[in-house]
């Protein structure tokens, strides 16, 4: 993530694919709190760059509000 920001920009789509897969992974290892903080990030990108109607920010937002962060 942290190379695609650099490379890309953290709003880029695949940043932010990639910033929700890694939230995605942290919370399977069961750290609700940092994938929260993630999922976040993600959301607040999707919602910026594809708006908050789009399939992928609500994706990330669902995930989000099941983090219960």
């Amino acid at each position: 993530v942290e190379a695609r920001e650099r490379v890309l920009g953290w709003q880029h789509r695949d940043t932010l694919s990639a910033l929700h897969s890694l939230a995605e992974c942290v919370q399977q290892a069961g750290r609700r709190q940092e994938a929260g903080a993630l999922f976040g990030r993600a959301v607040e990108g999707r919602r910026a760059l594809l708006g908050p109607h789009h399939p992928a920010t609500q994706l990330s937002e669902g995930a989000l509000a099941a983090c219960g962060t």
